[in-house]
Protein backbone atom coordinates (compact mmCIF):
# COMPACT_ATOMS: atom_id res chain seq x y z
CA UNK A 1 0.00 0.00 0.00
CA UNK A 2 1.13 3.41 -0.84
CA UNK A 3 3.09 5.21 2.15
CA UNK A 4 0.78 8.26 3.91
CA UNK A 5 1.97 11.76 3.32
CA UNK A 6 3.76 12.55 6.34
CA UNK A 7 3.04 16.25 8.35
CA UNK A 8 5.68 18.50 8.48
CA UNK A 9 6.77 22.01 9.31
CA UNK A 10 6.84 24.45 6.51
CA UNK A 11 10.70 25.79 6.16
CA UNK A 12 10.84 29.15 7.34
CA UNK A 13 7.60 29.22 8.76
CA UNK A 14 6.00 27.97 11.94
CA UNK A 15 3.02 26.06 9.69
CA UNK A 16 2.50 22.54 9.18
CA UNK A 17 2.02 21.42 5.98
CA UNK A 18 1.09 18.45 3.76
CA UNK A 19 1.43 17.40 0.19
CA UNK A 20 -0.72 15.08 -1.34
CA UNK A 21 -0.29 13.75 -5.24
CA UNK A 22 -3.17 13.22 -7.52
CA UNK A 23 -3.58 9.80 -7.62
CA UNK A 24 -4.97 10.36 -11.60
CA UNK A 25 -2.91 13.27 -12.69
CA UNK A 26 -0.16 12.56 -10.89
CA UNK A 27 0.37 16.38 -9.61
CA UNK A 28 1.87 17.25 -6.41
CA UNK A 29 -0.39 19.96 -4.27
CA UNK A 30 0.57 21.50 -0.56
CA UNK A 31 -2.40 22.07 1.82
CA UNK A 32 -1.35 24.85 5.06
CA UNK A 33 -2.93 22.98 8.00
CA UNK A 34 -2.05 25.91 10.94
CA UNK A 35 -0.01 26.46 13.40
CA UNK A 36 2.78 23.61 13.61
CA UNK A 37 2.55 21.41 16.28
CA UNK A 38 -1.02 22.45 17.34
CA UNK A 39 -3.88 19.57 18.02
CA UNK A 40 -5.73 21.51 15.67
CA UNK A 41 -3.25 21.23 13.12
CA UNK A 42 -3.20 17.32 13.54
CA UNK A 43 -6.90 17.11 13.33
CA UNK A 44 -6.59 19.01 10.01
CA UNK A 45 -4.07 16.60 8.59
CA UNK A 46 -6.02 13.65 9.65
CA UNK A 47 -9.49 15.42 8.50
CA UNK A 48 -7.66 15.67 5.24
CA UNK A 49 -5.91 12.20 4.79
CA UNK A 50 -8.87 10.72 5.34
CA UNK A 51 -10.72 13.09 2.36
CA UNK A 52 -7.86 12.40 0.12
CA UNK A 53 -8.49 8.20 0.97
CA UNK A 54 -12.45 8.41 0.59
CA UNK A 55 -11.88 10.53 -3.08
CA UNK A 56 -9.55 7.68 -4.05
CA UNK A 57 -6.69 9.66 -3.47
CA UNK A 58 -7.67 12.78 -5.67
CA UNK A 59 -7.01 15.72 -4.57
CA UNK A 60 -9.91 16.70 -1.99
CA UNK A 61 -11.39 20.52 -1.98
CA UNK A 62 -9.85 22.13 1.62
CA UNK A 63 -13.80 22.71 2.60
CA UNK A 64 -14.64 18.84 2.33
CA UNK A 65 -11.84 18.34 4.68
CA UNK A 66 -12.64 21.09 6.63
CA UNK A 67 -9.44 22.56 6.88
CA UNK A 68 -9.77 25.64 8.88
CA UNK A 69 -6.56 26.70 10.02
CA UNK A 70 -6.57 27.10 13.76
CA UNK A 71 -5.30 30.09 15.64
CA UNK A 72 -5.51 28.42 19.00
CA UNK A 73 -4.85 25.38 21.19
CA UNK A 74 -8.47 25.89 23.39
CA UNK A 75 -10.95 23.08 22.52
CA UNK A 76 -13.87 25.58 22.43
CA UNK A 77 -14.97 27.18 19.88
CA UNK A 78 -15.16 31.28 19.77
CA UNK A 79 -18.44 30.75 20.31
CA UNK A 80 -18.49 28.94 23.25
CA UNK A 81 -20.73 25.43 21.47
CA UNK A 82 -19.92 22.69 22.48
CA UNK A 83 -16.94 20.81 20.82
CA UNK A 84 -16.80 16.86 19.96
CA UNK A 85 -13.72 16.51 22.74
CA UNK A 86 -16.10 17.97 25.23
CA UNK A 87 -19.00 15.51 24.20
CA UNK A 88 -16.00 12.53 24.19
CA UNK A 89 -14.86 13.35 27.70
CA UNK A 90 -18.11 13.71 29.16
CA UNK A 91 -19.00 10.32 27.36
CA UNK A 92 -16.06 8.47 28.73
CA UNK A 93 -16.54 9.54 31.94
CA UNK A 94 -19.69 8.22 32.40
CA UNK A 95 -19.21 5.00 29.79
CA UNK A 96 -16.03 3.79 31.90
CA UNK A 97 -18.43 3.19 35.27
CA UNK A 98 -21.68 1.69 32.63
CA UNK A 99 -19.80 -0.73 30.69
CA UNK A 100 -17.78 -3.60 31.46
CA UNK A 101 -13.70 -3.54 31.17
CA UNK A 102 -13.61 -4.76 27.76
CA UNK A 103 -16.21 -2.91 26.16
CA UNK A 104 -15.10 0.33 27.68
CA UNK A 105 -11.73 -0.32 26.13
CA UNK A 106 -12.43 -1.05 22.97
CA UNK A 107 -14.52 2.10 23.17
CA UNK A 108 -11.57 3.95 23.97
CA UNK A 109 -9.86 2.93 20.84
CA UNK A 110 -12.57 4.55 18.52
CA UNK A 111 -13.07 7.72 20.82
CA UNK A 112 -9.41 8.29 20.62
CA UNK A 113 -9.14 8.50 16.89
CA UNK A 114 -12.55 10.76 16.63
CA UNK A 115 -10.88 13.48 19.00
CA UNK A 116 -7.75 13.00 16.88
CA UNK A 117 -9.60 13.71 13.93
CA UNK A 118 -12.42 16.24 14.58
CA UNK A 119 -12.11 16.97 18.76
CA UNK A 120 -11.68 20.39 18.24
CA UNK A 121 -14.80 21.22 16.00
CA UNK A 122 -18.30 21.94 17.08
CA UNK A 123 -20.16 18.74 17.79
CA UNK A 124 -23.19 19.56 16.35
CA UNK A 125 -21.65 20.13 12.89
CA UNK A 126 -20.45 16.26 12.72
CA UNK A 127 -22.38 15.16 10.37
CA UNK A 128 -22.54 11.80 7.61
CA UNK A 129 -20.20 13.39 5.59
CA UNK A 130 -17.47 13.80 8.62
CA UNK A 131 -18.48 10.01 9.80
CA UNK A 132 -17.91 8.43 5.99
CA UNK A 133 -14.47 10.49 6.09
CA UNK A 134 -13.71 8.78 9.89
CA UNK A 135 -14.62 5.57 8.73
CA UNK A 136 -12.23 5.99 5.52
CA UNK A 137 -9.53 6.07 8.02
CA UNK A 138 -10.65 2.96 9.88
CA UNK A 139 -10.48 1.29 6.68
CA UNK A 140 -6.96 2.35 5.42
CA UNK A 141 -5.38 2.26 8.75
CA UNK A 142 -1.98 4.29 9.64
CA UNK A 143 0.96 3.08 9.21
CA UNK A 144 2.61 6.59 10.49
CA UNK A 145 1.43 6.25 14.07
CA UNK A 146 3.32 5.65 16.80
CA UNK A 147 2.52 2.49 16.96
CA UNK A 148 1.02 1.74 13.95
CA UNK A 149 -3.25 1.89 13.21
CA UNK A 150 -3.55 -1.46 10.91
CA UNK A 151 -6.91 -1.14 8.76
CA UNK A 152 -9.80 -2.44 10.54
CA UNK A 153 -11.56 -5.45 9.32
CA UNK A 154 -15.21 -4.81 8.09
CA UNK A 155 -17.41 -5.48 10.84
CA UNK A 156 -14.67 -3.95 13.14
CA UNK A 157 -15.52 -0.60 11.52
CA UNK A 158 -19.57 -1.27 11.19
CA UNK A 159 -18.94 -1.52 15.49
CA UNK A 160 -17.21 1.58 15.97
CA UNK A 161 -19.57 3.55 13.67
CA UNK A 162 -22.09 2.31 15.87
CA UNK A 163 -20.39 3.47 19.40
CA UNK A 164 -19.88 6.77 17.59
CA UNK A 165 -23.79 6.92 17.08
CA UNK A 166 -24.25 5.85 20.88
CA UNK A 167 -22.12 8.17 22.14
CA UNK A 168 -24.09 11.55 19.99
CA UNK A 169 -27.39 10.10 21.22
CA UNK A 170 -26.50 9.79 24.75
CA UNK A 171 -25.21 13.28 24.30
CA UNK A 172 -28.45 14.57 22.99
CA UNK A 173 -30.27 12.74 26.00
CA UNK A 174 -28.24 14.70 28.35
CA UNK A 175 -29.25 18.39 26.09
CA UNK A 176 -25.37 18.68 25.22
CA UNK A 177 -25.84 18.74 21.56
CA UNK A 178 -29.58 18.64 19.08
CA UNK A 179 -31.49 15.38 18.77
CA UNK A 180 -31.21 16.21 15.15
CA UNK A 181 -27.20 15.31 15.33
CA UNK A 182 -27.55 11.51 16.02
CA UNK A 183 -30.71 11.06 13.67
CA UNK A 184 -28.52 12.41 10.82
CA UNK A 185 -25.67 9.99 11.91
CA UNK A 186 -28.30 7.00 11.53
CA UNK A 187 -28.37 7.54 8.07
CA UNK A 188 -24.72 6.40 7.52
CA UNK A 189 -25.07 2.63 6.36
CA UNK A 190 -23.35 -0.15 7.59
CA UNK A 191 -20.53 -1.23 5.24
CA UNK A 192 -21.13 -4.32 2.99
CA UNK A 193 -19.41 -8.02 2.40
CA UNK A 194 -18.14 -7.55 -1.00
CA UNK A 195 -19.05 -3.61 -1.38
CA UNK A 196 -16.41 -1.71 0.35
CA UNK A 197 -12.79 -1.59 0.62
CA UNK A 198 -12.62 -2.91 3.79
CA UNK A 199 -10.74 -6.41 4.57
CA UNK A 200 -12.70 -8.99 5.82
CA UNK A 201 -11.96 -9.86 9.49
CA UNK A 202 -10.61 -13.68 9.55
CA UNK A 203 -13.23 -16.58 11.31
CA UNK A 204 -11.99 -17.83 14.35
CA UNK A 205 -11.25 -21.62 14.38
CA UNK A 206 -10.76 -23.98 16.96
CA UNK A 207 -7.22 -24.72 18.43
CA UNK A 208 -5.36 -28.08 16.91
CA UNK A 209 -4.73 -30.10 19.84
CA UNK A 210 -1.14 -30.23 18.87
CA UNK A 211 -1.08 -26.97 19.52
CA UNK A 212 -2.53 -27.13 22.98
CA UNK A 213 -0.25 -29.71 23.88
CA UNK A 214 3.02 -27.86 23.28
CA UNK A 215 2.17 -24.82 24.97
CA UNK A 216 1.17 -26.73 28.12
CA UNK A 217 4.77 -27.50 29.49
CA UNK A 218 5.16 -23.35 29.77
CA UNK A 219 1.82 -22.90 31.82
CA UNK A 220 1.83 -22.98 35.54
CA UNK A 221 -0.73 -25.43 37.15
CA UNK A 222 -3.64 -22.34 37.74
CA UNK A 223 -3.31 -21.19 33.97
CA UNK A 224 -3.44 -24.75 32.70
CA UNK A 225 -6.16 -25.36 35.10
CA UNK A 226 -8.47 -22.86 33.54
CA UNK A 227 -7.56 -24.10 30.01
CA UNK A 228 -8.54 -27.54 30.32
CA UNK A 229 -12.03 -26.45 32.19
CA UNK A 230 -13.06 -24.09 29.09
CA UNK A 231 -12.01 -27.32 26.77
CA UNK A 232 -14.47 -29.39 29.52
CA UNK A 233 -17.33 -27.07 29.62
CA UNK A 234 -17.16 -24.04 26.90
CA UNK A 235 -17.12 -21.21 29.58
CA UNK A 236 -15.77 -17.87 28.31
CA UNK A 237 -12.04 -16.83 29.71
CA UNK A 238 -13.35 -14.11 32.29
CA UNK A 239 -16.29 -16.51 33.65
CA UNK A 240 -13.52 -19.00 34.87
CA UNK A 241 -11.05 -16.63 36.02
CA UNK A 242 -13.96 -15.48 38.74
CA UNK A 243 -14.25 -18.98 40.14
CA UNK A 244 -14.69 -19.07 43.48
CA UNK A 245 -15.93 -22.15 45.81
CA UNK A 246 -18.88 -20.00 47.33
CA UNK A 247 -20.22 -19.58 43.53
CA UNK A 248 -20.19 -23.88 43.53
CA UNK A 249 -23.53 -25.57 44.41
CA UNK A 250 -21.89 -29.40 44.98
CA UNK A 251 -24.62 -31.95 44.20
CA UNK A 252 -23.96 -35.17 45.53
CA UNK A 253 -24.91 -38.30 43.72
CA UNK A 254 -28.36 -38.58 42.41
CA UNK A 255 -28.54 -42.67 41.40
CA UNK A 256 -28.52 -41.75 37.69
CA UNK A 257 -24.43 -41.77 37.57
CA UNK A 258 -21.85 -39.72 38.21
CA UNK A 259 -22.95 -36.13 40.37
CA UNK A 260 -22.75 -32.77 38.25
CA UNK A 261 -21.66 -29.36 40.05
CA UNK A 262 -23.41 -26.22 38.92
CA UNK A 263 -21.16 -22.87 38.96
CA UNK A 264 -22.61 -19.36 38.66
CA UNK A 265 -20.45 -16.98 38.10
CA UNK A 266 -20.87 -13.50 39.93
CA UNK A 267 -20.11 -11.55 37.01
CA UNK A 268 -20.50 -13.18 33.07
CA UNK A 269 -21.47 -10.99 30.19
CA UNK A 270 -24.83 -10.86 29.73
CA UNK A 271 -25.87 -9.95 33.29
CA UNK A 272 -26.86 -6.52 32.43
CA UNK A 273 -29.37 -8.41 30.30
CA UNK A 274 -30.85 -9.98 33.68
CA UNK A 275 -29.58 -13.86 31.75
CA UNK A 276 -28.46 -16.28 34.42
CA UNK A 277 -25.55 -18.08 33.64
CA UNK A 278 -25.12 -21.63 35.02
CA UNK A 279 -21.95 -23.70 34.09
CA UNK A 280 -22.41 -27.43 34.60
CA UNK A 281 -19.10 -28.95 36.19
CA UNK A 282 -18.80 -32.77 35.45
CA UNK A 283 -16.74 -35.25 37.15
CA UNK A 284 -13.26 -34.41 34.99
CA UNK A 285 -13.77 -30.47 35.52
CA UNK A 286 -14.40 -31.15 39.35
CA UNK A 287 -10.90 -33.23 39.56
CA UNK A 288 -9.23 -30.90 37.82
CA UNK A 289 -11.16 -28.44 40.30
CA UNK A 290 -10.14 -30.07 44.07
CA UNK A 291 -6.58 -29.40 44.12
CA UNK A 292 -8.05 -25.70 44.37
CA UNK A 293 -10.68 -26.09 46.86
CA UNK A 294 -9.25 -27.75 49.47
CA UNK A 295 -7.93 -25.47 52.50
CA UNK A 296 -8.76 -22.42 50.83
CA UNK A 297 -11.83 -19.79 52.27
CA UNK A 298 -14.76 -19.70 49.99
CA UNK A 299 -14.74 -16.70 49.15
CA UNK A 300 -11.13 -16.47 47.90
CA UNK A 301 -10.82 -16.74 43.92
CA UNK A 302 -9.30 -20.21 43.23
CA UNK A 303 -6.75 -18.77 40.64
CA UNK A 304 -4.87 -16.73 42.25
CA UNK A 305 -1.46 -14.65 40.69
CA UNK A 306 -0.11 -14.45 43.66
CA UNK A 307 -0.33 -18.27 44.71
CA UNK A 308 1.01 -18.66 41.25
CA UNK A 309 4.29 -16.60 42.06
CA UNK A 310 4.48 -17.64 45.03
CA UNK A 311 4.92 -21.77 43.78
CA UNK A 312 6.91 -19.96 41.17
CA UNK A 313 9.51 -18.73 44.19
CA UNK A 314 9.75 -21.45 45.67
CA UNK A 315 10.53 -23.75 42.73
CA UNK A 316 13.30 -21.90 42.14
CA UNK A 317 14.77 -22.17 45.61
CA UNK A 318 14.22 -25.90 45.35
CA UNK A 319 16.25 -25.95 42.19
CA UNK A 320 18.94 -23.90 44.11
CA UNK A 321 22.86 -25.42 43.76
CA UNK A 322 24.37 -22.67 45.16
CA UNK A 323 25.00 -23.41 48.76
CA UNK A 324 22.69 -21.06 51.50
CA UNK A 325 26.16 -19.71 52.79
CA UNK A 326 27.01 -17.85 49.73
CA UNK A 327 24.92 -15.76 47.37
CA UNK A 328 21.12 -14.04 48.11
CA UNK A 329 19.08 -16.13 50.85
CA UNK A 330 15.41 -16.66 50.31
CA UNK A 331 13.72 -12.83 50.77
CA UNK A 332 16.78 -10.69 51.16
CA UNK A 333 16.22 -9.40 47.39
CA UNK A 334 12.42 -8.70 47.87
CA UNK A 335 11.73 -4.69 47.28
CA UNK A 336 9.36 -3.78 50.11
CA UNK A 337 7.05 -1.84 47.94
CA UNK A 338 7.37 -3.34 44.30
CA UNK A 339 5.84 -1.12 41.76
CA UNK A 340 4.03 -4.36 40.41
CA UNK A 341 2.62 -6.88 42.49
CA UNK A 342 0.62 -10.14 42.06
CA UNK A 343 -3.16 -9.68 42.22
CA UNK A 344 -5.24 -11.81 43.90
CA UNK A 345 -7.30 -13.25 40.88
CA UNK A 346 -6.69 -13.48 37.19
CA UNK A 347 -7.90 -10.71 34.85
CA UNK A 348 -8.84 -11.72 31.00
CA UNK A 349 -5.90 -9.58 29.99
CA UNK A 350 -3.27 -11.09 32.05
CA UNK A 351 -5.15 -14.81 31.21
CA UNK A 352 -4.28 -13.60 27.36
CA UNK A 353 -0.49 -12.59 28.03
CA UNK A 354 0.17 -15.57 29.90
CA UNK A 355 -0.99 -17.54 27.28
CA UNK A 356 0.75 -15.42 24.60
CA UNK A 357 4.04 -16.17 26.39
CA UNK A 358 3.75 -19.40 26.48
CA UNK A 359 3.17 -19.74 22.57
CA UNK A 360 6.10 -17.73 22.15
CA UNK A 361 8.16 -20.23 24.17
CA UNK A 362 6.81 -23.18 22.68
CA UNK A 363 7.33 -21.79 19.12
CA UNK A 364 10.16 -20.07 19.49
CA UNK A 365 11.09 -17.84 16.25
CA UNK A 366 13.74 -19.04 13.99
CA UNK A 367 17.48 -17.33 13.19
CA UNK A 368 18.14 -14.30 12.55
CA UNK A 369 14.50 -13.41 14.04
CA UNK A 370 14.65 -14.79 17.89
CA UNK A 371 16.31 -13.73 20.73
CA UNK A 372 19.93 -14.95 20.76
CA UNK A 373 21.41 -16.25 24.29
CA UNK A 374 22.16 -13.26 26.56
CA UNK A 375 20.87 -10.71 24.53
CA UNK A 376 18.75 -8.34 26.53
CA UNK A 377 15.43 -7.26 24.72
CA UNK A 378 16.35 -3.76 24.40
CA UNK A 379 19.18 -5.23 22.19
CA UNK A 380 17.18 -7.62 20.15
CA UNK A 381 14.64 -5.25 19.25
CA UNK A 382 17.53 -2.82 18.27
CA UNK A 383 18.94 -5.48 16.44
CA UNK A 384 16.41 -6.08 14.35
CA UNK A 385 15.28 -4.30 11.23
CA UNK A 386 11.87 -2.68 10.03
CA UNK A 387 11.33 -6.00 7.52
CA UNK A 388 12.45 -8.66 10.38
CA UNK A 389 10.02 -7.11 12.61
CA UNK A 390 7.39 -7.88 9.93
CA UNK A 391 8.45 -11.30 9.90
CA UNK A 392 8.82 -11.75 13.40
CA UNK A 393 4.92 -10.10 13.72
CA UNK A 394 4.03 -12.67 10.93
CA UNK A 395 5.42 -15.90 12.67
CA UNK A 396 4.23 -15.02 15.62
CA UNK A 397 0.66 -14.40 14.51
CA UNK A 398 0.70 -17.93 12.58
CA UNK A 399 2.11 -19.99 16.16
CA UNK A 400 0.05 -18.02 18.43
CA UNK A 401 -3.34 -19.05 19.94
CA UNK A 402 -6.23 -17.25 22.28
CA UNK A 403 -8.43 -18.18 24.99
CA UNK A 404 -11.10 -17.86 23.49
CA UNK A 405 -10.67 -20.48 20.60
CA UNK A 406 -10.74 -22.83 23.70
CA UNK A 407 -14.46 -21.99 23.79
CA UNK A 408 -14.63 -22.73 19.74
CA UNK A 409 -13.04 -26.55 20.70
CA UNK A 410 -15.65 -27.56 23.08
CA UNK A 411 -18.98 -26.15 20.78
CA UNK A 412 -17.03 -27.90 18.07
CA UNK A 413 -16.93 -31.54 20.05
CA UNK A 414 -20.24 -31.18 21.78
CA UNK A 415 -22.16 -30.18 18.21
CA UNK A 416 -20.17 -32.80 16.52
CA UNK A 417 -21.28 -35.89 19.57
CA UNK A 418 -24.81 -34.33 21.20
CA UNK A 419 -25.93 -32.02 18.21
CA UNK A 420 -26.62 -28.17 17.95
CA UNK A 421 -28.86 -27.51 20.46
CA UNK A 422 -26.38 -28.97 23.32
CA UNK A 423 -23.76 -26.93 22.48
CA UNK A 424 -25.97 -24.12 22.35
CA UNK A 425 -27.19 -24.98 26.07
CA UNK A 426 -23.93 -25.59 26.92
CA UNK A 427 -22.44 -22.39 25.97
CA UNK A 428 -25.55 -20.37 27.38
CA UNK A 429 -26.73 -18.83 23.79
CA UNK A 430 -30.42 -18.16 23.36
CA UNK A 431 -30.58 -18.70 20.12
CA UNK A 432 -28.69 -21.78 18.10
CA UNK A 433 -28.59 -19.14 15.38
CA UNK A 434 -25.18 -17.94 17.39
CA UNK A 435 -23.68 -21.27 18.04
CA UNK A 436 -24.25 -22.43 14.26
CA UNK A 437 -22.67 -19.50 12.63
CA UNK A 438 -20.05 -18.43 15.26
CA UNK A 439 -19.21 -21.18 17.68
CA UNK A 440 -19.66 -24.67 16.37
CA UNK A 441 -17.32 -25.94 12.88
CA UNK A 442 -19.96 -28.43 11.26
CA UNK A 443 -18.78 -31.79 11.03
CA UNK A 444 -18.21 -32.19 7.33
CA UNK A 445 -17.27 -35.93 7.72
CA UNK A 446 -21.10 -36.36 7.53
CA UNK A 447 -21.42 -34.51 4.31
CA UNK A 448 -17.97 -36.92 2.72
CA UNK A 449 -20.24 -40.08 3.78
CA UNK A 450 -23.19 -38.42 2.13
CA UNK A 451 -21.75 -37.80 -0.96
CA UNK A 452 -19.56 -40.68 -0.89
CA UNK A 453 -22.76 -42.87 -1.29
CA UNK A 454 -24.66 -40.46 -3.82
CA UNK A 455 -21.94 -39.41 -5.88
Amino acid sequence: MPKTPSYRKRSGYDQAIVTLTDSVTKRRRDYWLGEFNTPESRECYHRLIAAWEANDRRHPEPEDAGIVPARRANPAPDDGRTTVAMVIAAYWKWARRYYQPNESGTLRVVLRLLRQHHGSEPAEEFGPRKLRALRESMIAGDAAADPARPAWSRKYINQHVQRIRRMFRWAASQEMIPASVHQTLDTVEALKRGRTMAREGMKVLPVPTERIDAVRPFLNRQIEAVVDLQLLTGARPGEMLGIRQIDIEQRGHDGDGASVWVYRPREHKNQFRGVERAIMLGPTAQEVLRPFLDGRDPEEYLFSPAEAEAERRAALSKARVTPMSCGNRTGTNRKIEPKRAAGERYTTPSFYVAIRRACDRAFPAPPPLGRRDGETIAAWKQRLTPKQNGELATWRKAHRWHPHQLRHNAATRIRRQFGLEAAQLVLGHSSAVVTDAVYAERDMTKVEDVIRRVG
